[in-house]
């Protein structure tokens, strides 16, 4: 197995940081360890995701899972970081590629049936990623209209896992939300 990498962004009021986030998959126990100063809500995370990543067909590796949040100093909260662990799993456990997702920030709180939740602060969250080197960045739609006024960066925006699985696995992007309302 390999090791998955993403990234997000911890956010201390407006402040931002970079939070790279590592998932390693080996044979032991099955567990889940969720290691650098995750508060509580972030460490319901591993429910979130086992559950979103099962609803839309991908499996949860029966393995031991240890993701890791570094800097390990920074204090990390809110779901925010469910997506970016999800895909980091989905990367270790090789289904899917690394290169998608190398220098992407990822926001998003997953739902239990794998929809991609709005979260706070994506502004202040794309510009400490900007200020950081990065120029491409995954958040909810429900963020699309705040994330577009970021237009330095190149901003995807998708409204379940399932859609970012594909597009990490093809290149293929849905419509944005407005072309999902046909009016008939």
């Amino acid at each position: 197995m390999t090791i998955g990498r993403t990234q997000g962004v911890a956010l201390q009021g407006l402040l931002g940081s970079v939070i790279d986030i590592e998932c390693d998959i080996a044979d032991g126990i099955p567990m889940y360890s969720l290691l650098g100063l995750p508060d509580a809500s972030l460490q319901e995370s591993r429910d979130r995701v086992r559950a979103a990543l099962t609803n839309t067909g991908q499996k949860w590796p029966n393995k031991k899972v240890t993701v890791s949040l570094s800097p390990a100093w920074i204090p990390k909260s809110g779901p925010g970081f469910d997506c970016a662990i999800a895909l980091a799993i989905l990367i270790a456990d090789g289904t899917i590629a690394q290169e998608p997702l190398a220098d992407v920030v990822v926001l998003g709180e997953l739902a239990l049936d794998g929809k991609v939740r709005a979260v706070r602060g994506v502004l202040p969250a794309l510009i400490a990623a900007y200020k950081s080197g990065i120029r491409r960045a995954i958040v909810p739609a429900a963020n699309r209209a705040e994330a577009q006024l970021m237009s330095a960066m190149e901003v995807l925006t998708f409204a379940t896992l399932h859609e970012v699985v594909v597009w990490a696995r093809t290149g293929t992007t849905p419509q944005v939300q407005e072309d999902r309302k046909s009016v008939v």
